[in-house]
């Protein structure tokens, strides 16, 4: 498995502290999933076969093309949404909490979505903001 230097130490630096914005939450959110999917599922193939993802780089990079071109962070850009830093710290201590499970390095692909649970908390970033 090959790592980016920024994905190993994205754990690191959300944990001391460095703040999130909405312009570095795509990238921290993708590299935060991608590595602790990487990490807890067993088997990559079940990985693979789930997202089409063969690594944990081209997961990092998918996940967050995907989040930059969807129409609620062109909504963000455009100034009709915020973003909520306290949700998106919420996600990403769920996430990085999922690593501290005593099942990560054994998780199938499905328990590790059951275990995390962060998608609710992600999915809310970015709020519509008040007029």
């Amino acid at each position: 498995m090959t790592r980016r230097p920024l994905a190993s130490l994205a754990p690191l630096l959300f944990l001391l502290g460095c703040p999130v914005t909405g312009d570095s939450y795509p990238q921290t959110y993708a590299n935060e999933l991608c590595s602790a999917m990487f990490l807890c599922v067993a088997d990559e193939n079940d990985i693979e076969f789930w997202t089409q993802y063969d690594d944990e780089e081209e997961c990092a990079e998918g996940v967050r093309s995907d989040i930059e071109s969807s129409t609620v962070y062109d909504q963000y850009e455009e100034g009709d949404r915020t973003f909520d830093k306290d949700v998106a710290d919420t996600c990403l201590r769920e996430i990085t909490g999922t690593r501290d499970d005593s099942d990560c390095g054994g998780m199938s692909f499905l328990e590790f979505l059951a275990d995390s649970e962060a998608t609710g908390y992600c999915a809310e970033a970015f709020p519509e903001a008040d007029e």
